[in-house]
């Protein structure tokens, strides 16, 4: 059987200053590894004390400095709320900070007020996944890679910064039932 730890960093009060709430969050990760677990997952949300990771990616580079063999994911990263040739070269940095301990989750989102705050309309936000999924994709499994698709047109572009993990880290996809 294989642990896993889910960090939300949650600021349970105003009593807790966002940068403790990290700092715990951070701690957290480093004594599941010392437990033994086998990853830590980041959550991803924005503009309020839900969670205070706004980028797990960013956790997963931080946290892969002050670890060395626990696997590290993101759950998730909200596809429909980030440019995909920019998070392509994100995931490729978090992958080789990390070592190949990179597992990425993504997934298509549910807060409506976030949604709203980025721009982004939520009723659209499957039709936004899929499409950025399929980029992800071919990304990380081509040198060169192009997309014309209904959000998103991307003339041939090369991805300099790619994981470690070939083709790609393990993706998981979150999901729930259909509306």
């Amino acid at each position: 059987m294989e642990f896993a730890t889910f960090i939300l960093a949650a600021q349970r009060g105003y009593h807790q200053s966002p940068d403790i709430v990290i700092r715990n969050s951070i701690e957290q990760a480093v004594v599941s590894e010392q437990a033994g677990f086998g990853t830590t997952w980041f959550a991803e949300h924005h503009f309020n004390n839900y969670s205070l990771i706004p980028s797990p990616l960013m956790m997963v580079a931080h946290c892969a400095g002050v670890t060395s063999t626990i696997r590290l994911g993101t759950a998730v990263c909200v596809l429909p709320l980030y440019k995909p040739q920019r998070l392509l070269s994100e995931i490729g940095f978090a992958g080789i900070v990390a070592n190949g301990r990179l597992d990425l989750g993504v997934g298509s989102g549910y807060q409506q007020f976030e949604f709203e705050r980025f721009g982004v309309n939520i009723d659209e936000a499957p039709a936004i996944f899929s499409e950025y999924l399929d980029i992800l994709l071919k990304g990380l499994n081509h040198n060169i890679f192009e997309h014309d698709g209904p959000y998103e047109k991307i003339p041939p572009t090369a991805i300099s910064v790619r994981t470690v993990q070939r083709p790609a880290p393990p993706i998981w996809m979150a999901g729930g039932p259909a509306p």
